[in-house]
């Protein structure tokens, strides 16, 4: 059985304790990007042992930072057998057929979305002892709202009982606005129940994650933010936004018209003038389009960490020691 998980919106928890070498749990990162769930879990004291991404700019990362380990790259073609033994398997599936930004979107139907047919088919297989899953927040309302419940009944019928909450990256302590679908299950056991039933007793006290904040990134990182409007790309030119304490986030627009006007930078068949808001806004040299798109399209590192020691927690019987307690985003 699935289950949603209301946990807030506030700072993640402190760090309960990192396992020792001899009890690391290894993990597998399938759609792996740039390696944000690898970053956060290694972070937390877990193993990588696997990595299966096909974009080739995303396989110069993993190869750069973790050479070692295994690489594939269609996961398609990939076979049970062939992944090293991992407790953790993570991966956030392509989301185009799901997300909000795309105007004919197919669900699970479509090509890229419906490769999670393909990586829980190989976990049903290798019966990793945990998944941690992620995606848009379209999942929640693509196919008319039955492409989530598709996706937790497959779970089930191959084992695997745990739930799912939204996160944001403002709530890591991040001056971005992106809030994510993660899904955390356990094989036969209720070991996700256990992770989730204490979600919100890891954040501090706060208002439900549907409540308005009545200052946005209040809880962020100090220094992040500057008392300057920021610049965005809208269609058709640049503009600011109010959002003066956090970016907004980017998204592409599929047709040539917005209608209204909207805080929200908006690019309407159009490549981010990368350049031009780095003059501005100070960004990287190095940063490009391509950049860009690939750091949109990761996980976040301090998201993933929260998730990685919440299962470490559970696996090594320390979840009454992070209770109430606040992360330490500096």
């Amino acid at each position: 059985m699935f289950q949603s998980v209301d946990i807030g919106s506030a700072s993640l928890p402190e760090r309960p304790p990192t396992p020792s070498e001899a009890n690391q749990l290894r993990f597998a990162s399938f759609f792996a990007g740039i390696g944000g769930f690898d970053l956060g879990f290694q972070r937390a004291g877990m193993t990588p042992v696997f990595h299966c991404e096909i974009d080739p700019h995303c396989q110069l990362v993993l190869r750069r930072h973790w050479p070692e380990v295994p690489l594939h790259g269609d996961i398609t073609t990939l076979q049970a057998e062939d992944i090293p033994q991992a407790e953790v398997w993570a991966g956030g599936w392509p989301c185009q057929d799901l997300s909000h930004a795309n105007t004919d979107r197919k669900g699970l139907k479509g090509k890229r979305s419906g490769l999670f047919h393909d990586f829980v088919e190989l976990a049903s297989e290798a019966r990793p002892r945990w998944l941690v899953l992620e995606n848009v927040v379209g999942l929640l309302s693509a196919e008319g709202g039955e492409a989530l419940e598709a996706v937790t009944d497959e779970l089930e019928e191959v084992g695997y009982l745990g739930g799912w909450f939204a996160c944001n990256t403002l709530d890591a302590g991040l001056p971005h606005h992106r809030e994510r679908v993660f899904i955390v299950a356990s094989y036969r056991s209720e070991s996700a129940y256990k992770f989730l039933s204490n979600c919100r007793e890891r954040y501090r006290d706060s208002p439900p994650g549907g409540a308005k904040r009545e200052k946005s990134g209040s809880d962020l990182r100090g220094g992040t933010a500057e008392h300057d409007p920021l610049l965005v790309q809208r269609r058709g030119g640049f503009g600011y936004t109010k959002a003066r304490d956090f970016s907004p986030t980017i998204r592409a627009q599929t047709g040539g018209h917005q209608g209204g006007h909207s805080d929200r930078p908006i690019l309407c068949r159009q490549e981010l003038d990368v350049g031009r808001v780095r003059t501005t806004d100070g960004l990287p040299r190095r940063m490009d389009g391509r950049r860009g798109r690939l750091i949109g399209n990761a996980v976040a590192p301090p998201i993933a960490e929260w998730i990685a020691r919440g299962i470490i927690a559970v696996e090594e019987g320390h979840e009454e020691q992070v209770k109430g307690q606040q992360v330490k985003t500096g």
